[in-house]
């Protein structure tokens, strides 16, 4: 016996168009398994990807920390407005307040008493830091050799030292190897390092960090 085949041939097409379909298709035992094999087949492909999706108020989440991350850039000018009350009315005073200076973290080489082979760092050599806070209340310079060894870590103490929003330290690159310097900005206390650059980031970016990266330096 010869199967029915106008639901692929007649009936898909207008029900894409929004047709109505003529009584054939609701007799039919061929056109009516076919319908039901394709609405569970439509069912399928709109259930796909359910479990991707991001959770809700996302984009919310990123375009804060943008602005955040934007409000510490500016360099200019913040008004604030300050209600004062009066008899009848509020009036409003424009005060026109300094922003701090955006978190940013340098790096220079100064030369060591060794003999120079050349304009790349040696061993002997010391590393000198500097960053801006950006007023985040914990700040801590760290110098990680080769991602695994911690060479420089502190805040306020020796060999930081630290004035308002300002962070110094200088540390002797005593070997050979890759010197990362990163500056590290929190609202609350970092976490405990395990020196190595990829476990002490990870721990401080889930206690809600931030991190200011300084150029890689190599000692050869």
């Amino acid at each position: 016996m010869t199967r029915c085949d106008r639901f692929e041939t007649e009936a898909l097409l207008a029900l894409e168009r929004g047709l109505p379909l003529d009584e054939h298709f609701s007799s039919c035992p061929d056109c009516l398994a076919a319908r039901a094999a394709y609405d569970r087949l439509g069912d399928g492909i709109s259930s796909l990807g359910a479990e991707d999706e991001p959770p809700v108020g996302w984009q919310a989440r990123v375009w804060e920390r943008i602005a955040q991350r934007r409000r510490r850039r500016r360099g200019w000018w913040t008004w604030w407005v300050v209600p004062a009350v009066a008899a009848a009315a509020a009036l409003l005073i424009l005060i026109r307040t300094p922003e701090r200076e955006p978190a940013g973290l340098w790096v220079k080489v100064e030369a060591g008493s060794t003999v120079r082979r050349g304009a790349e760092a040696q061993p002997g050599d010391r590393l000198d830091l500097r960053a801006t806070t950006g007023g985040a209340p914990h700040a801590e310079l760290r110098v990680y050799r080769n991602d695994a060894e911690l060479v420089l870590r502190c805040s306020s103490e020796p060999p930081c030292t630290r004035r308002e929003d300002e962070l110094r330290a200088s540390v002797v690159l005593d070997g050979i190897g890759r010197y990362q310097s990163l500056l590290f900005l929190s609202k609350n206390s970092l976490p405990a390092t395990a020196s190595d650059l990829e476990t002490d980031s990870g721990a401080a970016f889930a206690a809600g960090a931030d991190v200011e990266l300084g150029p890689e330096v190599v000692v050869r």
